[in-house]
C-alpha cells in the first residue's frame, strides 16, 4: 500500500527474532539516520499500542514497504510471529513477480520459501554500518520527503558553527524553519526558495534581498503578487518591504526571517541568524540543481544535502 503521495509507506521494513535484536537494532539505527523510512518494531510502539497486531503486521510486510530484509536464523524459524511476517512478506513477492524479500543469514538454518540458491548477506561477515550502506545502495536514489537530517554537519559548517550548545540552537531553529515550510502552499514555498537561494549574500545575517524585476522575469509573477505572498507570510515570521536601489534605479524585494514558533524558546542564536540559517538551508537543498530539481526539492522538502550522511543518493 502507498501513501498519498504513491510511494510505500517505508523504505525498508525488518523481521527478524528477539536474539538478534542487538544487531539488528544497530542496523535500524544506521538506516534512520540516514533519512531510509524504517519499520523497526521499537519505533513503533506507539502506533502498534491497541491494534490488532495479526492484521496489521501482515499489512506492513505485506504491502507497506519497498522491500523486506529477513534476518534469517534458526530462532526466526523457531517463532510464530517471525513466520507470520515472512509468509506475508513472500505473499508480497509472489504477487509482485519482483525482488522484495532480502535475505541476511546469520547461520545456514533452512527457511520455508527462501532457497539457498537466492541472494543472500552474511550478517557474521558484515557490521551492521556495512549492511545498512549496502542497503542504502540497494534503494538507489531517491528523494526523501520532508526530511531534515538529526546531525546536519554541512549546515553547521556553511554556518561556521563549533560551539555544541549553539549547534543544538540551530538545529532547534532549523526544525522550525521546517515547519513553516510545511504550513505554506506549494507557491509560497517556491517564492520563498527562489528568493532566500538566490539571494546576494552581503547583508546576512541581518536580510536577504533580491531585485524585484528579477524575481518576476524568473518565477513569472506580477510583482505586486509577489509583495502580497511575502506579506501574506508575516504570521510565520517573514518580514518584508521594498526599497529603491539609487544606484540602479530598480525596486529591491527585502526579507527577514523571525523564529516565532511557539515554545521555539528564543535565543540569542536564533535571534541574530534565523535569516542566515534559513537562506543556508535552501541553498544548500538546492545548490547545483537545474531549477526543475530544485523545485522538486523544495516541494518534497527534502533537506538531505545538509548532512554528509545524507547528501548523496538523490534522485
Amino acid at each position: 500500500m502507498a501513501n498519498e503521495q504513491g510511494k510505500p509507506d517505508y523504505d525498508v521494513c525488518l523481521s527478524f527474532a528477539g536474539k538478534q535484536r542487538e544487531y539488528v537494532e544497530q542496523v535500524a539505527a544506521k538506516l534512520k539516520s540516514a533519512g531510509i523510512r524504517v519499520f523497526y518494531d521499537d519505533y513503533e510502539k506507539v502506533a502498534l499500542w491497541g491494534k490488532d497486531l495479526y492484521e496489521h503486521l501482515d499489512y506492513v510486510y505485506g504491502s507497506s514497504a519497498q522491500y523486506c530484509i529477513l534476518f534469517a536464523s534458526k530462532e526466526y524459524a523457531d517463532k510464530v510471529w517471525t513466520n507470520h511476517e515472512r509468509r506475508s512478506a513472500q505473499a508480497r513477492a509472489l504477487m509482485a513477480h519482483s525482488e522484495y524479500v532480502l535475505p541476511v543469514r546469520f547461520d545456514d538454518t533452512e527457511i520455508p520459501g527462501i532457497r539457498h540458491t537466492i541472494g543472500y548477506l552474511d550478517a557474521k561477515a558484515l557490521s551492521p554500518e556495512s549492511l545498512a550502506q549496502m542497503v542504502t545502495q540497494k534503494l538507489g536514489p531517491r528523494v526523501r520527503r520532508n526530511f531534515l537530517p538529526p546531525g546536519p554537519d554541512l549546515l553547521f559548517e556553511a554556518l561556521e558553527i563549533i560551539d555544541d550548545g549553539d549547534r543544538e540552537d540551530a538545529l532547534a531553529v532549523a526544525r522550525d524553519f521546517m515547519g513553516v515550510l510545511q504550513r505554506m502552499t506549494s507557491e509560497e514555498r517556491k517564492l520563498v526558495a527562489y528568493l532566500f537561494g538566490n539571494s546576494c549574500p552581503t547583508d546576512l545575517p541581518e536580510n536577504v534581498h533580491q531585485n524585484l524585476d528579477l524575481i518576476r522575469r524568473t518565477i513569472g509573477w506580477a510583482p505586486q503578487q509577489i509583495i502580497d505572498t511575502m506579506q501574506g507570510l508575516r504570521s510565520l515570521g517573514f518580514f518584508s518591504e521594498i526599497r529603491a536601489d539609487e544606484d540602479h534605479g530598480d525596486n529591491v524585494l527585502v526579507c527577514q526571517w523571525n523564529d516565532m514558533t511557539i515554545g521555539s524558546g528564543v535565543t540569542d542564536f536564533a535571534m541574530e541568524n534565523s535569516t542566515r540559517l534559513a537562506a543556508e538551508m535552501i541553498q544548500l537543498a538546492i545548490g547545483h540543481f537545474c531549477e526543475g530539481c530544485a523545485d522538486k526539492f523544495i516541494e518534497a522538502l527534502d533537506f538531505s544535502r545538509l548532512s554528509s550522511v545524507t547528501s548523496e543518493n538523490h534522485e
